[in-house]
C-alpha cells in the first residue's frame, strides 16, 4: 500500500489520472503540470492518512487477539509519525504549488525512503510467518523421509539375508513409490512456491501476486505443464557438488536457471527413487547382489535428500534467530531512551524540598508515572516476542523483573514518591537494561559466527537452536543474582534498628524475597533443561 503510494509520488502521473486531475483543477490551472503534480501530491497524502487510521484502528483492534501483531501495527504507525511521513506530503504539494520542482524532487527521495521502512516493517509480520510455516513444512519432510529410510534399510538388511526376493521386489516397488511421491510434494509446494513469491526479485518483490504480472504467470503455467509432462521420468545425473540448498535468510536476486531453482533435496528423492527402482528389477530378477547395491546407492541419496533438508531447517532457524535478536535490541534500546528520561525526571522533582512542592510538581510525576507506563507496555511486547519463541528462560525472567520494577516506579510516581526508593529502582532498569542491550549484541555476533561453522551432526530431526546459548543464560542469571545483591545492600541502609518498620520498605523487603524464589527456579529449570539434552 505505502510504495504504491510513493511510486505514484515519484514518477509521471498517467493520463488517465491526468485528465481527472485536470477536471479537479479550475481554468488555466489546469494546464500547469505543476497545478497538476500538486493536486495528485494532495490525494496521495489524503490516501495515507486513511492507510495511516486504519492501521491504528487495526492494532486496536488486534490489541487483545493478537498482541503481537497489534505491536506491529502500532510500532509501524508511531514509525510514521517519528518520521513526519504526513507533513512531508504537505510540504511536498506546497513546494510543486511554488514551481519549486528540484527541491520537491529532494524532498520526495527522502519521503520514499520513510515509506519504505514504514513498509519494510509491515511486511516483516509476513516473514515471521512465513518463516514459522516453512519450518512446519521442512519438519514433516523430514519425518517422512526418516520412515523412508528406515524401510529402505530394513529391506536393504533382508536382501543380504536371503529372504523371499520376489517379495522384497513388491516391497521395493512401495518404498519408491513413497519417495517419489515426496519429491513430487517437495516439487509443487516448495519450487512452486518459490514462483508464485517472485523468486529472484528480492525480499521487496515476494509479496506481489501473481495476478500483477499474467505475462510471466503465463509463462510460468506453460513452464508448469512441462514439468508436469516429465515427471514420473526420474532425473539422469546428480546436482553439481557446488549446488547447496537455497538460503532463505537471504532476499537476493539470483538467475532464473531452472538447475539452480530446484531444491537439491527433491533432485536426490528422484535419484534415490530410480536406484529403487533398478534394486526392484533386479530383485525381480534374482540378482541378489546387483539389488543390494542399487538399495545401497539409495540410501545414500536418501541421506543427502535428509542433509539438505536439515540446511533449508537450520538456515530458517538462522533468519529466525537474526530477526528476533535484532527486534529485541531496538525494543531494549528504546526503553533505555525511555527510562533514562523518566530517571532524569525523576531526580529533578526530588531536588525540590518537600516542604516547597507544590501542585505542579505532582502533575510532572504523574507525567513521569504514565511515561514508565509506556515502558511497561514495551518490556509487554518483548516478553511476547521470547514467549512465542520459547527457546531462552533467563532472558524472559529478566523482561519479567525488569516489568516488576516498572510496575513499582509506575506506583510510586503516581504517589509523588521521587525519593531514594524510587532512584534506586530505577538505576536498577536502567542497568538491567544496558546488560540485556550487550547481551542482545553478542549473541548476534555469536550468531554471525556460528552460521559460519558447519552445524554438529544430530540424530533423528533438528532441533531449533536456542535464541541465545547457555553461556549468556548464565550470565544473564548471574546478573539477575547480583541486582538482588546490590538491592538487598541498599535496603540494609535504611533499616533503622534490628528489623524494618516502614511499610514502604517492608514492601519492597518482600517483593526482593519473591525475586530471589524466581532466580532460584529459573537456574533450576536450566540445570533440568541441560541434564535433558
Amino acid at each position: 500500500m505505502f510504495s504504491c503510494a510513493a511510486v505514484h509520488a515519484q514518477n509521471a502521473i498517467p493520463s488517465a489520472e491526468k485528465s481527472k486531475a485536470a477536471n479537479e483543477v479550475p481554468g488555466a490551472a489546469a494546464q500547469n503540470p505543476s497545478a497538476l503534480l500538486n493536486a495528485e501530491q494532495k490525494r496521495i497524502a489524503d490516501k495515507y492518512k486513511h492507510i495511516e487510521e486504519v492501521v491504528l484502528r487495526m492494532a486496536e483492534l488486534n490489541a487483545h487477539s493478537d498482541p503481537r501483531r497489534a505491536a506491529l501495527l502500532k510500532k509501524a504507525f508511531e514509525l510514521s509519525k517519528e518520521n513526519l511521513i504526513d507533513v512531508e506530503f504537505e510540504r511536498i504539494a506546497e513546494l510543486l504549488s511554488k514551481d519549486q520542482l528540484s527541491r520537491a524532487l529532494e524532498n520526495q527521495a527522502e519521503l520514499n525512503k520513510n515509506l519504505q521502512a514504514v513498509l519494510e516493517l509491515l511486511l516483516s509480520e509476513n516473514r515471521s510467518k512465513r518463516i514459522e510455516s516453512e519450518k512446519a513444512r521442512i519438519r514433516e519432510y523430514l519425518k517422512r523421509l526418516e520412515g523412508i529410510i528406515k524401510q529402505e534399510k530394513d529391506v536393504a538388511a533382508r536382501t543380504l539375508a536371503d529372504d523371499d526376493l520376489k517379495r522384497l521386489a513388491g516391497e521395493q516397488n512401495k518404498i519408491a513409490e513413497k519417495t517419489g511421491g515426496l519429491a513430487k510434494d517437495i516439487k509443487e509446494k516448495e519450487e512452486g512456491k518459490e514462483k508464485a513469491e517472485g523468486k529472484g526479485k528480492g525480499e521487496g518483490g515476494r509479496g506481489k501476486a501473481e495476478k500483477d504480472n499474467p505475462s510471466e504467470k503465463e509463462q510460468e503455467s506453460k513452464g508448469e505443464s512441462k514439468d508436469q509432462k516429465g515427471e514420473g521420468k526420474p532425473q539422469e545425473g546428480k546436482p553439481s557438488e557446488g549446488q547447496g540448498p537455497p538460503n532463505p535468510a537471504q532476499g537476493q536476486p539470483q538467475e532464473q536457471n531452472p538447475q539452480q531453482s530446484d531444491n537439491p533435496a527433491r533432485k536426490r528423492l528422484e535419484e534415490a527413487q530410480k536406484r529403487m527402482q533398478e534394486a526392484e528389477q533386479k530383485l525381480q530378477e534374482a540378482q541378489k547382489q546387483g539389488a543390494a547395491e542399487k538399495q545401497e546407492q539409495a540410501i545414500r541419496e536418501l541421506e543427502q535428500a535428509k542433509a539438505e533438508l536439515e540446511e533449508i531447517l537450520r538456515q530458517l532457524r538462522q533468519e529466525e534467530i537474526a530477526r528476533t535478536l535484532a527486534m529485541l535490541e531496538a525494543r531494549f534500546k528504546k526503553m533505555l531512551a525511555m527510562q533514562v528520561e523518566v530517571y532524569e525526571g525523576t531526580v529533578r522533582l526530588d531536588r525540590v524540598p518537600e516542604a516547597e512542592r507544590t501542585h505542579d510538581q505532582e502533575i510532572e510525576s504523574s507525567r513521569l508515572s504514565g511515561r514508565e507506563l509506556q515502558i511497561v507496555v514495551e518490556a509487554d511486547k518483548a516478553i511476547v516476542l521470547l514467549r512465542e519463541d520459547g527457546t531462552a528462560v533467563a532472558f524472559p525472567e529478566a523482561v519479567e523483573q525488569m516489568r516488576g520494577d516498572m510496575r513499582q516506579v509506575v506506583d510510586r510516581l503516581s504517589q509523588a514518591k521521587v525519593g531514594q526508593i524510587t532512584q534506586s529502582i530505577e538505576q536498577d532498569i536502567i542497568a538491567a537494561l544496558k546488560e540485556t542491550i550487550e547481551a542482545l549484541k553478542k549473541a548476534q555476533k555469536d550468531q554471525e559466527n556460528q552460521n559460519k561453522k558447519p552445524p554438529p551432526p544430530q540424530e533423528g530431526q533438528p532441533q531449533d537452536p536456542p535464541l541465545v546459548d547457555v553461556l549468556a543464560e548464565l550470565k544473564m542469571i548471574r546478573a539477575l543474582q547480583m541486582r538482588v545483591n546490590g538491592r538487598t545492600e541498599r535496603y540494609s541502609k535504611l533499616i533503622e534498628g534490628e528489623q524494618a518498620q516502614q511499610p514502604d520498605l517492608l514492601d519492597a523487603l518482600q517483593k526482593l524475597a519473591e525475586r530471589q524464589e524466581r532466580i532460584h527456579r529459573v537456574t533450576r529449570d536450566l540445570q533440568k533443561e541441560q541434564l535433558e539434552k
